[in-house]
């Protein structure tokens, strides 16, 4: 006895695998948040900007704590536009200058801003649910 139905099924469920494995991939040029982003924020950021650190400013724990306007009206990210990104801004900003980030540790390099930029370009994609959360490896104490 033949089971087409069966083997059609078979069939769809590892075409359906198969996409969404690829979906999963990053487009050649695609900066990726889970290889790029996430463990740059990680490193460089989010030991400090939590909400337990600094319960009053933004978080870059998840996106919905990290894509906010801030009381001066700038948003920390903004979509597609880096240079009006705080984010950016903070990072370029000469070492010493109240707007420069981090106030203390090592800063990101050039390629890591580039990085970060260029994902902004691009329109910030942050996942949710645990693939977007980010945990502090540390938390900085003030």
């Amino acid at each position: 006895m033949k089971r087409p139905h069966f083997r059609h099924l078979c069939l769809s469920v590892i075409a359906l695998t198969i996409d969404v494995a690829i979906a999963d991939e990053p487009a050649p040029g695609q900066v990726s948040f889970a290889e790029d982003i996430k463990p740059l924020l990680t490193e460089k950021c989010v030991h400090c900007h939590n909400r337990k650190t600094l319960p009053e400013v933004f978080s870059f724990e998840s996106a919905k704590r990290a894509f906010v306007t801030l009381k001066s009206g700038r948003e920390v990210i903004v979509p597609g536009e880096p240079e009006k990104s705080l984010l950016i801004i903070a990072l370029k900003s000469p070492h010493g200058h109240e707007k420069a980030m981090p106030m203390v540790g090592p800063r990101p390099t050039e390629d890591d801003i580039e990085l970060l930029s260029e994902w902004i370009k691009q329109g910030a994609e942050w996942p949710s649910g645990p693939a977007g959360r980010i945990r502090p490896p540390f938390r900085a104490t003030e």
